[in-house]
């Protein structure tokens, strides 16, 4: 009896797995998004710049038939996304500030559109990333000059050694 169930269930599962459909989706950490939601996030004063450029790229999504992988790495696909997520980047680097969304300017969203393309044998002649705008200047770290570091250091000193004579004084 227990043979022929574990047989069962191991034929249902092994069906279920060679008639299931290879979806086309990206993979931001442990979300899932659809070809479709890749895009469907909220605009933020910041980002509403780009709008007519996401908003094309949306429509040659939706235009392609579900998850059809020849349309969705089509360059007349791809490219418009592209130029969405660069715009998007370009944006949020501008105003310096950290994306809404996973999805808005993100690197590994267009990263991961290109290897589900190269997954289901549709893979794209340029691989898609995204570029830092000219205008960047890189990372900023600041430093204290020497003279100013002195002169924390030594109050600290005389602020922490009064405080250890005061508590020794109690």
């Amino acid at each position: 009896m227990f043979s022929k169930l574990v047989s069962a269930a191991l034929l249902t599962v092994l069906a279920g797995r060679a008639l299931a459909f290879d979806s086309f989706n990206v993979t931001l950490g442990t979300t899932v998004f659809q070809a479709t939601e890749v895009l469907a996030f909220t605009s933020t004063p910041v980002i509403v710049g780009c709008a007519p450029q996401c908003q094309l790229a949306q429509a040659n999504i939706t235009a392609c038939a579900t998850n059809d992988p020849t349309c969705l790495c089509a360059p007349a696909t791809t490219g418009p996304l592209l130029t969405c997520e660069q715009c998007l980047f370009t944006a949020l680097i501008a105003a310096n500030q950290p994306a809404p969304d996973p999805r808005a300017g993100s690197n590994p969203a267009v990263t991961g559109w290109t290897l589900n393309c190269a997954t289901l044998k549709q893979p794209l002649a340029t691989p898609m990333a995204l570029t830092l705008p000219d205008s960047w200047d890189g990372p900023f770290v600041s430093v204290f000059p020497t003279a100013i570091g002195w002169v924390i250091a030594v109050t600290g000193g005389v602020l922490g050694s009064s405080l250890i004579y005061m508590l020794c004084n109690m």
